[in-house]
């Protein structure tokens, strides 16, 4: 079977690719097995923030990625399946920070069928992934208050039927000082609980609160 290569495509494999090539928004890069950069173009040394192809290639592949079992474990990917498509992969540059990629790539193969180099195409997704995780919390604040919303609105109705109902016992003469006790407490119970609700109500970002077993709960008197 015929694996695609750099040599298929553009006749030769090198540092210096056509212009075309260099022009082009996404990272193109042949490495070797043993993780030595053969080929790359221009945006390549762009999203991992080297001056030259020619430093990027002297410096060790392998401590680009942020977890370095990843880069094994993509080979052995390849190797089993030939190919992946759009592989998200955590990244450090050459600065140290961190970035998020989208990895396609395929194996080539000698005559004898072995694995000798992997040809792929990179993409810098880190802003992509922070828009999502933007627009996912946003979501999430928005189910919140809604659920927020709508219990509040279902607890603030049997609240005031009790509350009244406490006040009319408390105004009855025929009520006895021990009850009337019980009836206090009962009310204050109930004042508390309608405060309770109206914070759910108000609930306008999400702060977490430890609670059992390493659980999580929404701390009410932070997010309202």
């Amino acid at each position: 079977m015929k694996t695609l290569s750099f040599r298929d495509l553009f006749e030769d494999v090198r540092f210096d690719f056509p212009g075309s090539l260099d022009d082009m928004p996404v990272g193109i890069y042949r490495t070797s097995l043993e993780g030595t950069l053969v080929a790359g173009n221009r945006k390549l040394v762009q999203i991992f923030g080297f001056e030259s192809l020619e430093e990027l290639a002297a410096y060790p592949i392998v401590n680009l990625y942020r977890d370095k079992k990843d880069s094994g474990a993509l080979i052995a990917v390849i190797d089993e399946k030939t190919f992946v498509e759009d592989l998200h992969l955590a990244f450090h540059r050459k600065d140290g920070s961190p970035i998020e990629c989208a990895v396609t790539a395929h194996g080539v193969y000698n005559d004898s069928g072995e694995l000798i180099y992997i040809d792929g195409i990179i993409r810098d997704i880190t802003e992509e992934k922070e828009e999502v995780k933007t627009i996912s919390e946003h979501q999430k604040l928005q189910g919140i208050q809604e659920m927020a919303g709508g219990v509040g609105h279902h607890l603030n109705q049997p609240l005031t039927i009790l509350n009244n109902l406490v006040s009319e016992l408390m105004a009855d003469p025929n009520v006895g000082e021990s009850n009337g006790h019980a009836l206090t407490k009962i009310h204050e119970q109930v004042r508390k609980l309608n405060h309770i609700a109206k914070k759910i109500q108000n609930i306008k970002h999400v702060e977490l609160m430890d609670y059992v077993a390493g659980v999580q709960i929404v701390d009410i008197d932070k997010s309202s």
